[in-house]
């Protein structure tokens, strides 16, 4: 049995044998309005008055999004479908229920975070970017209940430019109509000052986290994945990704489609399971390794747009296309006319080739161009590029620290990606042609 829904997308890796799981031929199809690109507009480049700022203003939220994201530290059903729809390349969204008779929200869908949490009632009366929301009311669900005694109750989580805070409840969670977790402990959130305007403008209400519990406010607190799971809704915690490159792409909840992938899954370990961390093999630009320091690593992260990776491996890349970092959008300028080379990313022996005219991020006027890979010192005080304070406290193994690559949609289209909980590993297959 199965179930689909469509997605939205805002601006802003050893072959292991493993069984395939049965698809059925029908599907539930949910369809979902376009989000205007002129509503995507980058939270950072608000402060900044300058003519340049201005005219970026509706490039990316990619920085607002990564910057949250670093700062923070029954009847089995055999597979859940989710028909995802793109928009120009960028988050990806979906419709989640909440509660009885079922409170409707769009989430985010992200793999570089945790934590569920939708905006509560009060939520519009605290913070001005949640007018717009929806909002749960827990007076009109029966299945609400506080959690266990001795359980957190305040949920808050930091941000780039502020906290978000609320509290934890437990309700019934439901994926299309019929894929319901009865008992999901999630943060009903009261304060959304932390997301600034970014958050007003965007249509998405809350984010529905599919990293592990380490990653959580609270990491006794399972994934919606793994409730489904042990409610005895999915046989499997793992679920995968088609993203489509302006086109409809699917997201499988509970295994994957084979008929999405040809040839075999490369599986990689996941080296430290709090993100979706996996050791990277080789990076290569234009058909050139590029020099590293020990071992390198890739967060692999849905919630993410772009490329982000290390300064002393970025900065020589960009300025080979003659880029001049800008810092009010964390990115590199570029001539619109440069020749950019390939980048080739190697992840558990699979080679993932990146075309060079799909790292070019360009404003709504067409007039500014941008390197789309940024620099992001992850795990280390940070120097260029994103000054995020936090980002050396963040989960990483020593050995990876400062060698730390986030891989985002740039990367994650170029392949049918399978993400695996219960035995901690990423598979990656050839998309079928």
């Amino acid at each position: 049995m199965t179930m689909t829904f469509f997605f939205r997308r805002s601006i802003a890796a050893a072959v292991v044998g493993l069984a395939t799981t049965a698809i059925s031929a029908e599907l539930i199809r949910i369809p979902i309005s376009k989000i205007p690109d002129d509503q995507h507009a980058a939270h950072l480049l608000a402060s900044h008055s300058n003519a340049a700022a201005s005219a970026l203003v509706t490039i990316t939220i990619a920085v607002a999004a990564t910057s949250r994201r670093l700062v923070r530290g029954a009847t089995h059903k055999e597979e859940e479908n989710v028909i995802l729809h793109d928009l120009k390349n960028a988050q990806y969204f979906g419709t989640l229920k909440v509660g009885t008779p079922p409170q409707e929200f769009e989430v985010i869908f992200d793999t570089g975070s945790s934590d569920l949490w939708v905006p509560s009632q009060t939520c519009t009366s605290n913070s001005m970017n949640c007018a717009s929301k929806t909002t749960f009311d827990k007076t009109k669900s029966s299945s609400y209940s506080n959690v266990i005694s001795g359980a957190k109750t305040d949920f808050d989580i930091m941000y780039g430019s502020g906290e978000v805070r609320g509290t934890y409840g437990v309700d019934s969670v439901t994926l299309a109509d019929d894929y319901t977790a009865a008992e999901q402990t999630l943060a009903f959130v009261d304060s959304t000052d932390g997301l600034g305007e970014t958050y007003g403008m965007a249509k998405f209400d809350g984010i529905l986290g599919l990293a592990f519990p380490e990653l959580s406010r609270d990491p006794d607190v399972n994934s919606l994945i793994q409730t489904l799971k042990d409610e005895g809704v999915l046989e499997k915690s793992m679920f995968a990704f088609f993203l489509g490159d302006d086109s409809d792409g699917e997201l499988a909840v509970g295994g994957y489609d084979a008929s999405r992938m040809q040839g075999e899954i490369s599986w990689v370990e996941v080296v430290y399971p709090a993100y979706w961390l996996v050791a990277i093999d080789q990076v290569s630009f234009g058909g050139v390794p590029i020099s590293t320091i020990g071992e390198s690593a890739a967060i692999m992260d849905t919630g993410t747009s772009l490329i982000y990776g290390p300064e002393f491996q970025v900065s020589p890349m960009a300025e080979q296309l003659g880029g001049q970092f800008v810092p009010q959008v964390g990115l590199f300028l570029i001539p619109c006319d440069a020749t950019i080379p390939d980048l080739e990313f190697t992840v558990g022996g699979k080679a993932v080739t990146i075309a060079g005219k799909q790292l070019v991020v360009k404003d709504d006027s067409g007039k500014y161009c941008f390197f789309g890979v940024a620099i992001m010192d992850i795990g280390v005080e940070s120097r260029a590029g994103q000054n995020l304070a936090g980002t050396s406290s963040m989960p990483i193994p020593s050995k990876f620290r400062g060698n730390t690559w986030l891989m985002g949609d740039t990367y994650l289209r170029q392949i049918y990606t399978i993400w695996d909980y219960e035995n901690k590993k990423f598979g990656i297959a050839d998309l079928k042609q």
